[in-house]
């Protein structure tokens, strides 16, 4: 039960900070990636195939995915170079450790308490589940774009529309039509 929740709490507050626009906070992604390591583990351990842990790959996936990207846009922000900082870096560095141990200790169990070849659908679905992310985010990129595009024309239209209105306002006022 207590697993449960601790997942619930970190989708939450993952679906909250990504709603606001905000970085995903590193605690709230380690907390995700725990709580759906130990949840796999768990199906592990009673036998579980595969299929029957889909959803907690993908939350640790993602929550993997998410510290990575977390620690690189730290890296390359200018304003953390700019200010010195490094603070958390210790942190960041400790999770991903974590995360990788972690990775390691369910390599250990799929070959020890799995049917033969959990291992490698594991892997094979981690495979597919980084291709369609990267898909859908590629996808959301190409839709913003798209939607800056369709803003711009408006904009520009708008524009266009009211130079050509007071043209003709400006002419008429001039001709003393007006």
């Amino acid at each position: 039960m207590y697993q449960h929740s601790q997942v619930f709490l970190a989708a939450l507050l993952g679906q909250l900070y990504r709603r606001r626009g905000k970085n995903v906070a590193v605690l709230e992604t380690i907390a995700a990636a725990n709580a759906a390591y130990s949840i796999i583990k768990k199906c592990l351990a009673n036998g579980n195939e595969v299929k029957g842990m889909v959803g907690q790959v993908g939350k640790f996936l993602n929550a993997e995915e998410d510290l990575k990207d977390a620690v690189k846009r730290k890296k390359n922000n200018p304003i953390t170079a700019i200010t010195g900082g490094a603070e958390g870096d210790w942190e960041e560095f400790q999770a991903l450790e974590t995360i990788k141990e972690q990775r390691r200790e369910l390599e250990s169990w799929c070959r020890l308490y799995g049917p033969p070849g959990t291992w490698d659908k594991w892997q094979q679905y981690q495979a597919d589940a980084r291709v369609a992310r990267k898909a859908a985010q590629k996808q959301r990129q190409r839709e913003r774009e798209e939607l800056v595009e369709m803003v711009m024309m408006c904009v520009g239209c708008l524009f266009a529309f009211s130079g050509m209105a007071a043209l003709l306002y400006a002419l008429g006022r001039y001709m003393e039509k007006w």
